[in-house]
């Protein structure tokens, strides 16, 4: 397989809809509407869990990758001296939008797993995706930018 590189998700995307290239992993939301019109087939999800908007289609490890897993994590940052009573107000708030129905139903039609978590949650989430990606870079020779 050639590598082919795109600034633009949704232009390879579309590439991949016109038969340009023959593979690419990108976010469902992005692919939804090729997906729609029949022009691209999803084989997997990287998530760890299976999209319930999408109960065919199987995790990248329920297809034999478990390597490919990886959760697209989306959440909320702020500075790091933030106190924690209102990090927790702001995680206890954003619970509360995602529990209502018509907002979780608008973000699982995107392939979204709605996973709303305490501050610590997130925190454990992306230090463990930053040592599955830093585990990634080490095995394929990649440095960590700034190390020579």
């Amino acid at each position: 397989m050639t590598k082919v590189p795109y600034k633009d998700p949704v232009q390879a995307v579309n590439d991949l809809g016109e038969g340009r290239i023959h593979a690419y992993v990108a976010a469902y939301a992005i692919e939804r509407p090729q997906v729609g019109n029949g022009k691209v087939k999803v084989l997997a999800l990287t998530n760890p869990k299976r999209a319930a908007s999408l109960p065919d289609i199987p995790t990248a490890q329920e297809a034999g990758f478990k390597s490919l897993t990886i959760d697209g994590l989306t959440g909320l940052f702020a500075s790091p001296g933030m106190p924690l009573a209102l990090r927790e107000r702001i995680a206890a708030d954003i619970g509360g939008i995602l529990a209502d129905p018509a907002i979780a139903a608008r973000l699982t039609v995107t392939g979204q797993v709605v996973n709303p978590g305490t501050p610590e949650e997130f925190a454990a989430a992306i230090a463990d995706q930053r040592d599955t990606v830093a585990e990634i870079g080490r095995t394929l020779g990649i440095k960590p930018a700034g190390h020579q």
